[in-house]
């Protein structure tokens, strides 16, 4: 009697894991344009991602600019993809042991208006999220997401230069690394 019952739970594990990897592959190719190319160098004077004006929730639009003098954490998701909800609890926990007047975090979600407000109603999040479009994701390219893939998060220091590009999940100590670095940054 035990053989089919870990049979169905060995079952059970592939499938999840099936699921899991699906998820990954979803997020990391889904916006995937066939573009083979090397990302481009970093070298710009105020990166076009922080030039941006998106909409928020409520469609007011919302200038990347006005954090302008701040280490900015920018993170690309969408409600579908399983890294980047797992990721978003810690992101929310980072946010709220930095005052926003140093540190701002931003989620651009590359989703549909409703699909984002559904989620947030059950996962609310303290920091703005914005709508961004296939080519909003398309802007990350230069900085090392060529194939536009998500989660995706950059941290900016306060003169605007990238302090950290991460392809993926994000753990919580490599992003308060980036963070305290682009923080020193501030006062150099």
């Amino acid at each position: 009697m035990k053989l089919p019952i870990f049979k169905l739970v060995a079952l059970i594990a592939l499938l999840f894991a099936i699921w899991e990897g699906i998820s990954v592959y979803r997020s990391l190719h889904y916006w995937n344009q066939g573009s083979g190319q090397a990302p481009a160098p970093m070298h710009a004077a105020l990166p076009p991602l922080l030039e941006l004006s998106l909409p928020d929730l409520a469609q007011r639009m919302q200038s990347m600019q006005q954090w302008q003098g701040r280490v900015l954490v920018v993170n690309f998701w969408a409600s579908w993809c399983e890294p980047c909800k797992d990721e978003m609890p810690m992101l929310k926990r980072l946010q709220a042991t930095w005052p926003s007047d140093r540190v701002q975090f931003v989620g651009i979600g590359i989703d549909e208006r409703e699909a984002i407000a559904a989620y947030l109603q059950h996962q609310p999040m303290n920091y703005p999220m914005l709508l961004g479009t296939q080519e909003t994701l398309d802007l990350t390219a230069p900085y090392g997401n060529a194939q536009s893939g998500i989660p995706f998060t950059l941290v900016f220091d306060p003169a605007g230069q990238i302090i950290m590009q991460k392809l993926g999940r994000v753990s919580e100590n490599e992003l308060q690394a980036a963070i305290v670095t682009a923080s020193h940054a501030r006062q150099s």
